[in-house]
């Protein structure tokens, strides 16, 4: 049977004539068309929103591994900061204790000379209080 045929056939049984049937086909064929279109666009569109979401997952890992290091740059940051705080505190130490040695009163004024006039410097090991033996204790 040819298509005519097939189309009379058909048209004799809904009312169409054969040139209705054929512009109805057509109509039919531009309506698949629109919607093998429309399905393309919307294939199209899921591959550009399936390879954004993609990217947006590759910038969040490389933000996660930023992020990551960061937080191990600020962790050794601490403790520097503590082991510096800790050197300035032990510096600031020092420097109070070369600060009351420096503020230590100053010898009374007498001139080596004044001193000699007194009477004569006595070694500490010549003293009579200095104590040679150890076993003898006065």
């Amino acid at each position: 049977m040819s298509v005519v045929q097939d189309l009379r056939t058909r048209a004799k049984h809904r009312g169409f004539t054969p040139w209705q049937l054929i512009q109805k086909i057509g109509r039919l064929e531009r309506e698949a068309d629109n919607r093998t279109c429309q399905l393309v666009a919307m294939a199209t569109e899921i591959d550009e929103l399936r390879a954004e979401r993609n990217q947006l997952e590759q910038d969040f890992d490389k933000a996660a591994i930023d992020y990551a290091a960061a937080l191990d740059d600020l962790r050794i940051a601490r403790s520097e900061t503590a082991r510096t705080q800790e050197a300035l505190t032990a510096t600031k130490a020092l420097l109070a204790n070369a600060t009351a040695v420096s503020d230590l009163p100053k010898h009374t004024g007498q001139g080596l000379q004044q001193r000699f006039e007194n009477g004569p410097a006595i070694r500490l090991g010549a003293s009579p209080m200095a104590v040679t033996d150890p076993g003898e204790v006065h």
